[in-house]
Formats: C-alpha cells, structure tokens, sequence
C-alpha cells in the first residue's frame, strides 16, 4: 500500500512541475541584447530576468508585467511598456562575463538562455542564442520559432 501511495505523489508532483519550453533566444537589435519570445499557447511570459551567473553578488535586472502585452521581444536592461522593474542592480553588460536569462509565466518557465556579451554580437542578423552551459548554440530564428511550435 505505501508503495502505491508514493507512485501516486510522484505522479501528482511531476504533473505539477510542467517541463520548461524553448520559447526564448536571443540576438542583438541596434546593438543591445535582446530576448526574443515565441508565440506559444502554454506560455506567456510574466517576468523576465537576467543575471551574473559566476559572480558574487550576484548583478541582476528583472521585470514584472504590470497590465501590458506580451511583445515579441524585450531589449535587456530596457523595460518595454506595461511592465515594471522588480530589481536593477545589473545597470551594463561587461565583456567576459556570463550571463543568463529566464523567462518566468503562471503555468510553465521557459528554459534559461546563457551567453556572454561576445556570443550575442557575434550572431548573424538571422541567428539566435539557445540553450544554456554545452546546449547553447546559434540557430536561425526559423529554426527557433519552429522548435518553439512543436512543443506548443
């Protein structure tokens, strides 16, 4: 009987932890980072947040939406409109530090995007930056938007 007990809180525990979706890259708009959101009908996102990720303190900049859309892409360190600083000791991006950012949503996150300031500005205008740590890569943004549908 235990045993069944336990399969059936595991069960419930990983129905509530729902997998984190690739619906976020980044490239570079008038040579600021910029997250680009996929559209997806089981995320949207409410928070966004970059951060150091081999520093301490850790440096980080996070907004919130606060009554405004989800645009289809957020410069770094530049809230868009209808939507609201939570925290902002991350003011600049310096060569030769990681960096990771993370979109938070009510039912889902989107999986992390890390990346240095030299990795963004090295894309190509139809490139991207996914994933995170040896996952990371450039792709085109086709190809993001494409993987982002089929787990959508």
């Amino acid at each position: 009987m235990g045993v069944l007990v336990t399969l059936a809180a595991l069960a419930v525990l990983s129905a509530c932890s729902p997998a984190e979706k690739p619906v976020i890259a980044l490239r570079v708009v008038d040579g600021q980072p910029t997250v680009v959101l996929a559209e997806c009908a089981v995320f949207s996102a409410k928070r966004i947040a970059v951060f150091t990720t081999k520093l301490t303190p850790t440096a980080k900049w996070a907004i919130e939406r606060d009554g405004g859309e989800e645009p289809g892409t957020v410069t770094l360190l530049q809230p868009p409109p209808g939507w609201r600083v939570l925290e902002q000791s991350l003011v600049a991006f310096e060569p030769d530090i990681e960096y990771s950012v993370a979109a938070h949503g009510d039912r889902n996150d989107a999986e992390t995007v890390r990346f240095t300031l030299a990795e963004v500005t090295r894309l190509g205008p139809e490139q991207v930056l996914v994933g995170s740590g040896d996952e990371r890569k450039a792709i085109t943004e086709t190809a993001f938007r494409e993987r982002a549908k089929k787990v959508c």
